[in-house]
């Protein structure tokens, strides 16, 4: 490949460069949500165990001092990875000092983005790898916990928390009743798509585990 004659060359476009791979373009927060999408392809062909830095950076055509740059290293980079699954479930409480809909929708839409990503082959294929490695990299299964379950349960405390405190709810321990809520709607559900049994399932019947889930869950906690 030609070498690129602008100089100087920045240094981003210098690791890009050094791979001969695809050129720097977008925002760095594009660039890098894009390594994170390449290494959630390389962890899933190979394992943890079997992923490498150099692997990873192979896939996203940059160089490896690259993504220990922006992530530290594969344990981080893995952490990214599990991050970026839930972006979506975090981002959809309102801020505490909004007023988006009522308890029960936005309870309702969060079971939906949950059982949408929790059901994803993505998530269970990473799910799978978690625990059949998890005896060899205990530092995997913390890492899925703290950047996965564990910052959703996290922001829906926060939200039953300021619940809570309008008196739409009673509740003893907000961050209980988030495990309680979280664990209900993921039920048979992850279960048995971990063990490949009854997938995909019907909207039909995530409708009716969703509406029946939340409902027993206000019956016991709304005011």
């Amino acid at each position: 490949m030609a070498r690129v004659t602008k100089s100087p060359p920045s240094k981003s476009s210098a690791d890009q460069a050094s791979k001969g791979g695809r050129p720097a373009s977008g925002t760095l927060e594009q660039r890098l949500e894009q390594l994170v999408n390449d290494a959630t392809q390389v962890f899933l062909q190979n394992g943890y165990g079997s992923t490498t830095l150099d692997l990873v950076a192979q896939k996203a055509h940059v160089a490896k001092r690259t993504i220990y740059r922006h992530f530290g290293g594969k344990e981080e980079l893995f952490g990214a990875v599990v991050r970026q699954r839930i972006d979506t479930l975090v981002a959809l409480f309102p801020d505490v000092d909004a007023d988006e809909g009522s308890l029960e929708q936005v309870l309702t839409g969060f079971a939906h983005e949950l059982l949408a990503v929790v059901l994803s082959p993505e998530t269970i294929s990473l799910y799978r790898i978690i625990t059949g490695e998890a005896s060899r990299f205990p530092e995997l299964a913390q890492q899925f916990y703290n950047n996965g379950p564990a910052q959703v349960i996290a922001v829906l405390a926060r939200y039953l928390a300021h619940q809570q405190q309008l008196k739409k709810v009673q509740l003893n321990d907000p961050e209980t009743a988030a495990v309680q809520l979280f664990s209900l709607i993921q039920g048979e559900f992850e279960r048995r798509a971990m063990l490949d049994i009854e997938q995909p399932y019907s909207a039909e019947q995530i409708n009716q585990h969703v509406d029946d889930t939340i409902r027993f869950f206000l019956s016991a906690y709304k005011v």
